[in-house]
């Protein structure tokens, strides 16, 4: 197909918007949610931040998993925990563990996403 841009907002270009795009429908029937399907498993390996068991693959193999507990972001490429994390805002590990002792995430306005840890996940 040629010529997907029209210029001007004449009838050609009405035509070929609605050749292009599927009419949108809605029977105002509820939408499931895809997210409460299941609740949450338990991981294996425990959370560099909170100490949660919730990642399932070690620290160090998890690329950008966030701890469903804490919200820290794993950072593969911080060599330390006192390096500033381009993951989580140039927060540093060490700053993530002490906000989650003192607000339960490692970020306070991210509480609203946290959730409290399953018996199983407790280090």
């Amino acid at each position: 197909m040629t010529g997907l841009y029209v210029p001007g907002k004449g009838t050609a270009q009405r035509r070929l918007k609605k050749r292009i795009l599927p009419k949108a429908r809605h029977d105002g029937s509820p939408v499931p949610c895809q997210n409460a399907a299941s609740p949450p498993t338990p991981g294996k390996y425990p959370c560099p931040c909170c100490g949660c068991k919730t990642f399932s693959a070690p620290a160090a193999g998890a690329l950008a998993y966030i701890c469903p507990v804490c919200m820290w972001e794993n950072d593969l490429f911080t060599a330390s925990a006192d390096e500033p994390s381009d993951e989580n805002r140039g927060m540093t590990l060490n700053q993530g563990r002490a906000a989650y002792r003192r607000f339960g995430a490692v970020r306070e306005e991210f509480l609203q996403y946290a959730r409290k840890p399953l018996p199983e996940e407790l280090p």
